[in-house]
This record gives C-alpha cells, sequence and structure tokens, in this order.
C-alpha cells in the first residue's frame, strides 16, 4: 500500500526536527502541513527534504488534517496516518496502527493510550484532560454503540475511502470524537488497537487546560450539529 505520513504542525520547531528525521528512518512518505507558524517550521521541514503545504492562516488541527487528506487523495496515495507534528507518536508504531487496514479489517484505526488489555501506563494525560476523553467516549457509546477508549488520540491510520470521505468533509476544532462520529455514520469500520506514545519533545500544546474545561461542551455542541445534519439530509 502506498503510505502518507501526515504531520500537521504549528510552531513546532523544537520537535519537528527529530520526528522527521525518525520518519526518514522508518522509510515513510510525509507531508508537512504548516499551519500558518510564526517560527522556523516550514524551512525545517523542506530542510530535511520533506513535502511542504503551507496554510495562509491558522486553521487548526482539524483544517491541517483535512488539507493532508486532500493532498492524499490527488497523490494517489491508498492510506494516510496522522502524526503529530510534538513528536508524541513514534513513526515505529505506523505498521501497528495500519496493519487492520491492510488485512481488511478496517477503514480507519485509532491508536490508543487506554484500552484495557494494553494500557500504556508510561503516558501521563493531564487530569482535565483525561475526564474530558472519559466524556467523549461515554458519549460517542451513547450516540452509536461504538466503544473507542481514546477518543482524543490523534494517531490514526485511513484507507483511501476513508480519508477520501474526510477530505470532502471534517470537522474543524477538536475534531477526534466527532470525526468518528462521522464514520460511524457513513458505514466505515473503525477499530481500536494498542500503542504507545510520548510526551512532547518541546514547544506549548494548543490543548489548554481551559480548552480541556470546554471540551466537554465542545462535544456536545459539536454531536449536535452532526446529528442534526445527517437528520435534515435523510429529510431531504
Amino acid at each position: 500500500m502506498k503510505t502518507l505520513l501526515i504531520i500537521p504542525a504549528h510552531n513546532e520547531e523544537k520537535c519537528l526536527p527529530g520526528l522527521l528525521e525518525e520518519v526518514r528512518r522508518a522509510g515513510y512518505d510525509a507531508v508537512v502541513v504548516n499551519d500558518a507558524s510564526s517560527d522556523a517550521t516550514e524551512l525545517l521541514a523542506r530542510t530535511a527534504g520533506f513535502s511542504v503545504l503551507c496554510l495562509p492562516v491558522n486553521l487548526g488541527i482539524g483544517g491541517g488534517v483535512q488539507t493532508g487528506f486532500i493532498y492524499a487523495l490527488r497523490n494517489g496515495y491508498d492510506v494516510v496516518v496522522q502524526v503529530d507534528g510534538d513528536g508524541q507518536h513514534d513513526p515505529g508504531e505506523v505498521p501497528r496502527v495500519i496493519g487492520p487496514i491492510a488485512a481488511g479489517e478496517a477503514d480507519c484505526v485509532v491508536g490508543s493510550r487506554y484500552m484495557p488489555a494494553a494500557p500504556d501506563t508510561g503516558y501521563k494525560t493531564p487530569f482535565a484532560r483525561r475526564m474530558g476523553m472519559y466524556f467523549s467516549t461515554a458519549i460517542l457509546q451513547l450516540a452509536t454503540g461504538l466503544r473507542i477508549h481514546d477518543t482524543t488520540s490523534g494517531f490514526r491510520a485511513l484507507n483511501r475511502a476513508a480519508f477520501g470521505f474526510f477530505a470532502r468533509e471534517y470537522p474543524v476544532d477538536h475534531p477526534e470524537a466527532e470525526s468518528l462520529l462521522l464514520l460511524h455514520q457513513a458505514g466505515f469500520r473503525v477499530l481500536e488497537v494498542p500503542v504507545r506514545m510520548r510526551g512532547r519533545a518541546g514547544g506549548q500544546s494548543l490543548f489548554t487546560f481551559f480548552r480541556a474545561i470546554l471540551y466537554p461542551l465542545r462535544v456536545i455542541i459539536g454531536f449536535m450539529g452532526i446529528v442534526f445534519k445527517t437528520s435534515r439530509r435523510q429529510q431531504s
């Protein structure tokens, strides 16, 4: 399968060089989506020899990842893997998340830190963010019956049908949980596999304490919007 790593990055000059070196050693194609960074993110990515897509304004993680999906679709890739630019996602774990897609068992695979059978005990999640994750996990299960233990994970693999779908429609702000709802509604198969993640290598997370506090409300509004839109489409 022709595989592309999509690396959204906003002001990740401290983390990006090490991550891109790991990607190079692993032998994957990758595109860095520079989300209107004000630091040397673009220069470092180009110097490392990778394709770079530069957004003129900051679109956030959703807009950055969707830009990568469109690029992958236009360039004939079969599978994409989202890899955060902060270095938390180990390229060495990529075979684990693309395995079920290669086997024809899933359209989307979520790399999970919290699967009960194999939790990543070395990864420390801030309390507020973990509570938000538990909330979105519960809401997703109530809405769909789908049990995903790590709904906030951005380490995901998608086949061409799934990322082609997202190239047309993708949530904008903290899209992880909402995108799973969209996939389920569209009939795509979603699986979760255990992975190991690392702490941020440098820089500052966009998921601040204030954003973590507001996250449950954001999930409720996002889910309601998706359900309402789906209902309107079905009626028309």
